[in-house]
């Protein structure tokens, strides 16, 4: 699977990237030799996305806000698990499910929620705020439509991205993700087609061999003397053939 990348729709519309020494490599490329690419952490607006992409926001519609939630983190959980990037996911604390904690972890993804005293806006700047004092901003990706959050957040060195190329990358995870499942699953069923057609005393060598067991033999009919030749008794010893003695010669005495 070739390295993930997070392309931020900054300026002219290039993959996210980091300054390090006049040279300019991919936030998860391949670095060039002696760089060591950090790895990389997106941030997602919660309901900025949610309304944003269009099967979440009929989602939202059609069934209610928590099930929308619930696709989007499902979604952002296949992109994890795709690209090895970190995903954080913030949302407004005034539409929490009752009895849900301020932080948790959904299926590798974290999830925030804001509080009544810190909104997702509030808690997404104040989170790239401390990454930048820490030099660690470039390290990061912000997605969300929302233009002024997406300036606060740039003028603090973060790179941003809109709802429209995280659902493309989004989408393309998932793709890669359904393609080398279905590539296992091929790999499984020729391997299954392949046994299928062993004699079936060869799969139980074969499996005996897999298991480690020293016993197994290369086929019943051989025996201790040899693939040929009838069978002996244990201890027995085969006499060798008579060897023909030498005839003596008598030289005749004058």
């Amino acid at each position: 699977m070739r390295p993930p990348r997070l392309a931020a729709d900054d300026g002219a519309g290039g993959v996210a990237q980091r300054r390090r020494g006049g040279r300019r490599h991919p936030l998860r490329g391949v670095p060039a030799a002696g760089f060591r690419a950090p790895v990389t952490r997106l941030v997602v607006d919660g309901y900025n996305i949610i309304h944003a992409w269009p099967d979440l926001a009929r989602s939202m519609r059609a069934e209610s806000l928590e099930d929308a939630r619930r696709r989007l983190v499902t979604r952002l959980a296949e992109y994890r698990a795709s690209t090895g990037n970190e995903v954080l996911v913030v949302f407004d604390a005034r539409r929490r499910s009752a009895g849900s904690p301020g932080r948790e972890v959904i299926e590798g993804v974290e999830v925030w929620y804001g509080s009544s005293q810190e909104s997702a806006d509030h808690v997404i700047e104040r989170l790239m705020y401390e990454s930048s004092r820490r030099g660690t901003g470039l390290e990061m990706v912000l997605a969300t439509d929302d233009h002024l959050q997406r300036d606060l957040v740039r003028a603090k060195g973060v790179p941003t991205m809109s709802s429209r190329v995280l659902l493309a990358e989004v989408q393309r995870a998932e793709g890669e993700r359904s393609g080398e499942i279905r590539r296992r699953g091929e790999g499984l069923a020729a391997g299954d087609r392949l046994e299928s057609r062993l004699d079936p005393e060869v799969r139980r060598q074969l499996e005996a061999i897999r298991r480690g067991e020293t016993d197994a033999r290369v086929g019943e009919g051989e025996s201790a003397t040899g693939p040929s030749g009838p069978p002996q008794q244990p201890g027995s010893r085969r006499d060798p053939p008579p060897r023909e003695r030498p005839r003596t010669r008598w030289r005749r005495l004058r």
